[in-house]
């Protein structure tokens, strides 16, 4: 498959996905807060600093970022999905939120930003989806001043994944198909495309970066309320997953939801469902 037509899937999946991000913000962004504000911390971001963060999705971690750089800071993030762009625009709106602003980009090769005019970057759980991932580390390289720090989040190991891991024994259960969880593979993009230390790091190094370095830790991914409202997330927000829904006829599909729900209230008998993953968050230095 060529890079433009692994692009345009891609592209396609997150657009997908944008809906769903967009409704159920929250349970996406209550659950980063741990994560976002330790990758806010090595980025080191401080009162008027200029944060650029690429993959911005819905906002996250823009909030942290906007709180840690104050008045006189500017936060800006920068997505391939409009859909994604607009939602995190409302969300700033309507916090009143002045120095954040959000641009949609073609792709990861080009930010349409000055070289060195930001004083640091952020790009949390986007590399991995990223058809070029090294392009997109050199990009933020040209984008930050010397002595900037680059932090970025992905997610580890598939195994300690709740979520990966629930979805693909459910839906196991009832369509036959490869793993939903495929084995770690840095040129196929994908949730656990970058889930070795050693091949992210050595992507910062070819990109430019100095002092680079992983933290490796458990982070809450996403949360819910319910059983249900989980699910609910599942179906809208998960690209690959809405387009498998899709193929198969309403019946299978109640009966996958059913079986999920059901899990689920299992795993979770308290009420809340709060899936964690274990994440790296990795840092460089410009």
């Amino acid at each position: 498959m060529s890079v433009t037509t692994l692009r345009a899937d891609k592209h396609e999946e997150w657009r997908l996905s944008a809906v769903g991000w967009v409704r159920h913000r929250a349970n996406f962004a209550d659950a980063a807060v741990p994560s976002a504000r330790r990758m806010v911390e090595l980025a080191q971001a401080g009162p008027g600093q200029r944060a650029l963060d690429l993959a911005c999705g819905v906002g996250v971690p823009a909030h942290q970022l906007a709180e840690a750089v104050g008045p006189t800071g500017y936060v800006l993030g920068l997505d391939i999905v409009a859909e994604m762009v607009d939602g995190a625009r409302a969300w700033a709106a309507a916090r009143g939120l002045t120095t954040v602003d959000f641009k949609t980009i073609p792709d990861e090769c080009d930010l349409g930003v000055e070289p060195g005019s930001f004083d640091l970057g952020t790009c949390r759980a986007g590399l991995q989806y990223m058809v070029e991932p090294g392009a997109a580390l050199r990009s933020m390289h040209t984008a930050l001043r010397p002595g900037a720090r680059m932090v970025s989040m992905t997610v580890g190991s598939p195994q300690r994944c709740t979520s990966l891991r629930i979805l693909e024994e459910v839906v196991a259960r009832h369509i036959q198909m490869p793993a939903l969880i495929p084995e770690p593979d840095k040129g196929v993009p994908g949730t656990v495309a970058l889930s070795d230390p050693a091949d992210l790091e050595a992507l910062y190094r070819e990109a430019g970066f100095t002092d680079v370095r992983t933290e490796v830790a458990d982070h809450p991914i996403v949360g819910a309320a319910s059983a249900e409202e989980y699910w609910d997330v599942c179906e809208r927000s998960a690209g690959p997953f809405i387009l498998l829904l899709r193929s198969v006829d309403d019946r299978l599909r109640a009966a996958i939801r059913a079986d999920a729900i059901a899990t689920l209230q299992t795993q979770f008998p308290a009420g809340p469902v709060v899936m964690t993953g274990e994440t790296l968050i990795t840092t460089g230095t410009r």
